[in-house]
C-alpha cells in the first residue's frame, strides 16, 4: 500500500523514537510544486533509507526497512495503527473466503500484488507459510526487502504492467494499486491479476469510491476547488477520474477514483463470465475506500 501523496520523506526522532517522515508539511508542499525539487529530495531519502539498518520493532513481526513509509513512526500509537490498517485487509481476506465457501486451507498459494515493504504480509504470515506467497511492488526494492526479510517469492517488477509474468494463485490481492493508475493501465492491472487468478481462486482489491471522491480535498489542493468538480464529473460520467502527480515526470502515476458500476463493467468487458462478484463493500478498507472480491469460476 503506498504512503499518502507526498509524505514520504523522514527522520530519526528524538527520546529514542525513530521516524520515517522528517519533512514538515510545508515544505513538503512547497516542493510538490515541481518534480524538479521533489525527485531528488525523494531520491536522497530513499538512498537513506538503505543505509540506515532494518530495526527490530516490538510487536510487529519482522524487521522494519526505514523506506517503508506506511510505519511513520515506532510509538505504540503509530505501531498499533500500522497493524490495524492490516488487520483490516485480513478481516476482508476472511470474509472473502467465506462468501466463496473456502478456508485459508484451501488456499495453495497467495499474490500480494503492491506489497510495499510487507505491512499486510506480516498479518498473512501469522496464518499462512511463507513458501505459498508470491509478492511484488513497483519499488522493487519493497518486494525484494520481502523477500530476503520473510522468506516469500519476489516477483520481477515493471512499470509496464503488461509485462510481468505473475505466477497462478488461489489468492490475488491488491490494496490501493488500482486507486493509482490512469484508466488505461487500471484496464490492464485488472485484466492481469484476473488472468493470474486460478479456477475457484478469488482477487480482492480496493479503489477510491463515492466516498473518497466527497472529500477528494483531503488528499491536497491539487484535488478541492474545482478540480474536485471535475473529478465528480467525470465519475458520474464516464465512471472515472484522473489526475496525475504534478510532482513527478509524466502522467502514469497519481490518483484514481472509480465508481462501482464502471468496476463491475470492466471486469465483464475483460473477463466475460469468468468471474463473479463475492461482495462491493463502499469504504470498507479504513472506512474509507472501496473493496471488491470476485471469485473465478474457470
Amino acid at each position: 500500500m503506498p504512503p499518502a501523496p507526498g509524505r514520504a520523506l523522514g527522520r530519526v526522532g528524538s527520546a529514542g523514537a525513530v521516524r520515517t517522515k522528517i519533512i514538515p508539511d510545508p515544505i513538503l508542499d512547497f516542493a510538490k510544486r515541481s518534480p524538479y525539487v521533489y525527485g531528488p529530495a525523494r531520491k536522497a531519502r530513499m538512498a537513506m533509507g538503505r543505509v540506515v539498518p532494518p530495526r527490530e520493532v516490538p510487536t510487529l513481526r519482522g524487521r522494519v526497512h526505514f523506506n517503508d513509509f506506511m510505519l511513520e513512526a515506532t510509538s505504540p500509537e503509530a505501531v498499533a495503527g500500522y497493524k490495524g490498517g492490516a488487520a483490516n485487509v485480513i478481516a476482508l481476506i476472511d470474509r472473502s473466503l467465506e462468501a466463496a465457501g473456502r478456508s485459508w486451507a484451501d488456499v495453495r498459494t497467495w499474490l500480494d500484488f503492491g506489497c510495499g515493504y510487507g505491512r499486510v504480509l506480516r498479518a498473512l504470515l501469522e496464518r499462512v507459510e511463507p513458501q505459498r506467497v508470491h509478492v511484488t511492488d513497483v519499488i522493487d526494492e519493497g518486494a525484494t526487502f520481502c523477500a530476503s526479510e520473510f522468506g516469500v517469492r519476489r516477483v520481477p517488477t515493471n512499470r509496464d504492467i503488461t509485462t510481468l509474468r505473475l505466477p497462478e494463485v488461489d489468492f490475488a490481492y491488491a490494496i490501493s494499486v488500482i486507486t493509482h493508475l490512469p484508466e488505461r493501465s487500471g484496464r490492464d492491472f485488472l485484466r492481469v491479476l484476473g488472468n493470474a487468478v486460478a479456477p475457484g481462486g478469488i482477487f480482492l482489491f480496493t479503489t477510491h469510491g463515492q466516498r473518497s471522491l466527497e472529500h477528494a480535498e483531503r488528499y491536497g489542493a491539487s484535488y478541492a476547488g474545482e478540480a474536485k468538480e471535475a473529478l465528480v464529473r467525470a465519475v458520474a460520467e464516464r465512471g472515472i477520474g484522473y489526475i496525475p502527480y504534478r510532482h513527478y515526470f509524466g502522467d502514469d502515476y497519481g490518483m484514481a477514483w472509480h465508481s462501482a458500476s464502471y468496476v463491475l463493467d470492466v471486469m465483464a468487458a475483460l473477463h466475460a463470465s469468468r468471474f463473479e462478484l463475492l461482495f462491493h463493500e463502499p469504504h470498507g478498507l479504513d472506512k474509507h475506500q472501496d473493496v471488491f472480491a470476485f471469485r473465478r469460476s474457470g
